[in-house]
């Protein structure tokens, strides 16, 4: 048997040319479950920006009504997070599972590079 090829292994996970490894549940503060598939149960995967516009305003508007305090920075930079979007990977098994993975918004290139490499191996000719 050959050696096991990697095409792609960053934050999301690896994809090799058997097998998927991704971290399960992964969020902001989150590090996941780590989740070994064979190639042939993954169904489908895509990729998603995750917004949460409402509480982006919330959080914006308590950082600018309290920037004259140094604390209002924090409140401020939690609300442009979340205005910018986070890449969110999802990954369906053949029992039916969505296995989300979220990233940091300056991630999602790390996101769209594992996306395409599990395509790849799942839709081979």
């Amino acid at each position: 048997m050959s050696e096991e090829q990697i095409f792609v292994s960053n934050v999301f996970g690896t994809v090799t040319d058997r097998r998927v490894v991704y971290f399960r549940k992964k969020g902001w503060f989150s590090g996941g479950a780590r989740e070994d598939v064979p190639l042939r149960h993954v169904t489908s995967v895509r990729i998603d920006t995750t917004r949460n516009i409402i509480g982006g305003v919330i959080f914006v508007l308590i950082g600018l009504a309290t920037i004259r305090f140094v604390v209002g920075v924090i409140p401020l930079a939690i609300g442009v997070l979340l205005f910018w979007g986070s890449p969110t990977v999802v990954i369906n098994t053949a029992g039916g599972d969505l296995n989300v993975e979220k990233g940091w918004p300056w991630e999602k290139k790390s996101a769209e590079e594992f996306v395409e490499a599990l395509h790849k191996q799942l839709f081979k000719e």
